[in-house]
């Protein structure tokens, strides 16, 4: 299981607390997103802008702004920790927390030496001129960062916009990919999101899109998942990583489906809907009933 943003249901997300959480809930893996500030720095934020509900500041201007137009020496003045979410009330505040570096995040890694992997995905719009001109130097920086971290064995890159993983591809063909889907948008007619492929016409299905641009794993909306799609990406030699699940049962069934992970708000949750699986698995095993599989 892979938290979500760090731990988002039980901290503020992208924060240095949220990512502790996630580490004492025992997740396998950690995802989190990532951008270039204005001066060319690589920081830990989901967001394009920053949203009133999510930051705060004294000074003027900041808050409302897009990510790529603020330095890191402003960025670091924004509160991102200490307000809540609506929807999420078991999360706690990361109190005065500020955006930190790809760099900064990391470094949890030799705090917490583990197996744990590390899910990184870099937000580039390719509807969006000033994001697309800066993709490459995104890609390049996130992959100095996993470098110098020493965790470039440990690590997806992972990104809803598929060029970013062919740029990835060329350039660290070692470093896992992962490429994201949403539902109703990435695998559509002239879809923007799919890098060289094109839907229905160089490739038929999602799967073998997400092949032909160099994933590992294609990490689809979890209402995307069954047995069928499932069976498809093992064809291609595909893992499956869905996102983003909440729900017990949900959680529960997709792992029956055979999925290889999942990317959650909760990952105590998630523990204790697969230690069930797991269990009941074992179970099955024992008496027989699980046909020796």
């Amino acid at each position: 299981m892979q938290g979500h943003r760090g731990a988002k249901g039980l901290v503020v997300e992208n924060t240095l607390e949220s990512f502790r959480a996630a580490y004492e809930a025992g997740v396998s893996g950690i995802e989190l997103d990532v951008r270039l500030s204005a001066d060319g720095e690589v920081v830990v934020w989901h967001d394009a802008v920053l949203l009133t509900h999510k930051a705060w500041s004294e000074t003027p201007g900041l808050v409302g702004s897009r990510i790529c137009d603020l330095t890191l020496e402003q960025l670091r003045s924004v509160d991102v920790g200490s307000q809540t979410l609506e929807g999420f009330p078991d999360q706690r505040p990361a109190t005065g927390a500020h955006i930190a570096t790809l760099a900064e995040v990391l470094a949890l890694a030799v705090e917490h030496p583990s197996d744990v992997w590390w899910t990184v995905e870099l937000k580039v719009d390719p509807t969006e001129p000033t994001e697309v001109a800066g993709r490459r130097l995104l890609v390049e920086k996130v992959l100095e960062c996993l470098r110098g971290a020493g965790l470039e064995s440990q690590s997806f890159v992972h990104s809803f916009d598929w060029a970013v993983l062919e740029i990835s591809r060329d350039l660290a063909p070692s470093v896992a990919r992962s490429a994201l889907v949403e539902a109703g948008v990435t695998w559509e007619p002239g879809s923007p999101w799919t890098g060289s492929v094109r839907v229905s016409e160089t490739h038929i299905d999602v799967c073998a899109g997400a092949a032909a641009v160099g994933a590992h794993v294609v990490s689809p909306e979890h209402v995307l998942v069954d047995d069928a799609f499932v069976s498809r990406a093992r064809e291609l030699g595909l893992g499956v990583l869905p996102w983003t699940v909440n729900d017990p049962g949900t959680m529960r069934a997709l792992v029956e489906a055979g999925v290889d992970g999942l990317v959650t708000d909760y990952p105590d949750r998630a523990a204790a809907a697969l230690a069930d699986v797991v269990g009941a698995g074992a179970s099955r095993r024992a008496d027989g009933r699980d046909g020796g599989r």
